[in-house]
C-alpha cells in the first residue's frame, strides 16, 4: 500500500463518518407542530443525549484514523482494520440504543397528565434515516479495508 494514499474502503469510511456527523446535527424525531395537533416538540441529535455526543465523538475519530496514511510514510500500527471494526461497532451500539431509547421514550407535555409516546418509527426525522446511511457506508468501507488488507497479505 502506498501511505500516501488511501484505499476505497477508506473513502468509505470517510463518507460514513461524515453522513454520520451529519446525522448528529439533525432532528431524529418530532410530534405535533401540524393542524390540529399539539405544539411541535422534537429532538435534535446531539443535544438530545449523551449517546449521540459518543457517536460524533467516533466519528470524528474514524474520520482523524483515515487520515492517518497522509501523515506518514510509513505505516502506522493504529491503521489497522481491528481498529476501524472497533470504532463501527461503537457507533453502530450507539445507534442502537438510541432506536431503542426513542422507541420506549414517553413525552409528558405541559400542563397535560397523559402520556403520550413518539411515533414509531418516526416520519420527521431525517437525522434518525441518515445515520442509517451512514452506517452502511461506514460498514462497506469497514469490510473494503479487510479486503484490501487480506488482498496485501496474499
Amino acid at each position: 500500500m502506498n501511505y500516501t494514499s488511501a484505499t476505497r474502503g477508506h473513502w468509505l469510511v470517510a463518507i460514513g463518518a461524515i453522513v454520520i456527523v451529519g446525522s448528529t446535527m439533525l432532528q431524529w424525531w418530532q410530534i405535533g407542530g401540524g393542524p390540529g395537533e399539539l405544539p411541535q416538540r422534537s429532538g435534535v441529535g446531539i443535544s438530545d443525549g449523551p449517546v449521540f455526543f459518543l457517536m460524533f465523538l467516533v466519528s470524528v475519530a474514524s474520520l482523524l484514523l483515515v487520515t492517518l496514511p497522509f501523515a506518514s510514510e510509513r505505516p502506522i500500527a493504529i491503521d489497522h482494520p481491528v481498529a476501524y471494526l472497533a470504532l463501527f461497532a461503537t457507533i453502530t451500539i450507539g445507534y442502537f440504543w438510541q432506536l431503542i431509547s426513542l422507541a420506549q421514550v414517553q413525552l409528558k407535555p405541559w400542563p397535560v397528565v397523559q402520556t403520550q409516546r413518539l411515533p414509531w418509527p418516526p416520519q420527521r426525522g431525517v437525522g434518525l434515516w441518515l445515520a442509517a446511511v451512514g452506517l452502511v457506508l461506514f460498514a462497506r468501507g469497514v469490510f473494503e479495508v479487510f479486503e484490501e488488507r487480506r488482498r496485501r497479505l496474499y
